[in-house]
C-alpha cells in the first residue's frame, strides 16, 4: 500500500509539473541531444557510482570485512539500480546490507552502509557549502543565507556522530545503544586522520562527477551556464531526493530543479527536459547492477 500511494505521488507530482509544459516541445528538446553528449554524462555517472563503491570498500575493510573490491562494485551498482524502483532513493541499501551480511555480522554490515550513506552526505554538503561561499551572488541573499545555516546544521550534526560514543546515555537501551555502536564504528573508520580526508576526498570525487554530468545534460538542453552555478543549484536538489515520498525521486527532482532554477531566470521547460534526461542517464548508469542482479538472484 505504501508503494501504491508513493507511485501516486510520484505520477501527481509529475502531472502538476508537466502539464505547464508542451509535450511536443520536451520531446523535441530531449530528441535532439547529441548521443555523444548522452555518452559522456552517462560515462561520468558509471565513474561517479564506482567511486563511491571504492569509497564503501574501504569503509567496510575498517570494519573488519575481507570481500575484494569487485564485491562491493557488484553490490554498489546492483543497490543503484534497485534506488530507481524503490520508494525512495535509498532503497538498494537493504540489498547492500543483506549482501555484506552473508560475510559477516548483520549489525555491522548495517553500520558500514549507513557510514558510507553519512560521508557520502558529508562530501555533498561541503561541496555545495564551497560553492555557495564562492559564488554568494548566484541566489537572493536570504535564500543563499538560509541555504548555508541547513547545510552547516546539517554538517554539524554528522559530525555530532563521531562523538556519542563518548556520552554514556548511547551506550545503554536498545535505541540509543545501536546509536553509540555506531559512533563507535564511524570512530573506528574515520580515527586516522588520513583516513577521514581520503574518505571526504572520495565523497567529494563522485559527487563532482555527478554534478559534471548534470553539467553536460543542462547544456545539452539549453541551459547554458557555468558549472558553478549547477555546484550551487543541484546538490540541494540532491538532498531533497533523499526524502521517502516519490519512487527515486521522480518529480521531488523535476519540481525542486524547477523552483531553483527559476531563480536565476532559466526557462521552464528545458529545466524539466533536464531533469527528465538525468533521471533517464541515473536509471541507465544502474543497469550494471539488473545483470548482477539476474546473475545472482538464485541467492537473494
Amino acid at each position: 500500500m505504501k508503494y501504491i500511494i508513493k507511485l501516486a505521488i510520484t505520477g501527481l507530482l509529475l502531472f502538476l509539473i508537466l502539464k505547464n509544459v508542451n509535450p511536443q516541445e520536451t520531446w523535441h528538446q530531449l530528441a535532439s541531444v547529441s548521443p555523444a553528449m548522452f555518452a559522456l554524462a552517462l560515462a561520468l555517472q558509471l565513474a561517479s557510482n564506482s567511486v563511491a563503491a571504492g569509497r564503501w570498500f574501504l569503509i567496510m575493510r575498517k570494519i573488519g570485512f575481507t570481500q575484494p573490491f569487485p564485491f562491493y562494485l557488484k553490490s554498489y551498482f546492483k543497490g543503484a539500480f534497485f534506488n530507481q524502483g524503490l520508494p525512495t532513493s535509498i532503497g538498494g541499501d537493504g540489498l547492500r546490507v543483506l549482501d555484506c551480511t552473508r560475510n559477516g555480522g548483520t549489525e555491522d554490515s548495517f553500520y558500514g552502509v549507513f557510514i558510507d550513506r553519512i560521508v557520502g552526505l558529508a562530501g555533498l554538503l561541503l561541496l555545495n557549502i564551497v560553492a555557495l561561499l564562492y559564488n554568494r551572488t548566484i541566489l537572493p541573499r536570504n535564500i543563499t543565507i538560509a541555504l548555508l545555516s541547513i547545510l552547516l546544521f546539517l554538517l554539524a550534526g554528522l559530525g555530532g556522530l563521531f562523538f556519542l560514543r563518548k556520552i554514556p546515555f548511547f551506550s545503554k537501551g536498545r535505541f540509543f545503544g545501536h546509536l553509540g555502536r555506531l559512533s563507535q564504528r564511524y570512530y573506528q573508520v574515520y580515527s586516522s586522520p588520513l583516513s577521514a580526508v581520503v574518505q571526504i576526498g572520495l565523497s567529494v570525487v563522485t559527487h563532482v562527477l555527478a554534478m559534471v554530468a548534470f553539467f553536460i545534460l543542462g547544456r545539452a538542453m539549453g541551459l547554458d551556464y557555468p558549472l558553478s552555478v549547477y555546484l550551487v543549484l543541484v546538490p540541494p536538489v540532491v538532498l531533497l531526493i533523499i526524502l521517502p515520498v516519490s519512487l527515486a525521486g521522480w518529480g521531488i527532482r523535476e519540481g525542486a530543479l524547477v523552483g531553483f532554477f527559476l531563480l536565476i531566470g532559466a526557462d521552464k521547460s528545458k529545466v524539466v527536459s533536464f531533469s527528465l534526461l538525468y533521471g533517464v542517464t541515473a536509471l541507465t548508469a544502474s543497469l550494471p547492477g539488473l545483470l548482477v542482479y539476474l546473475n545472482q538472484k538464485h541467492s537473494l
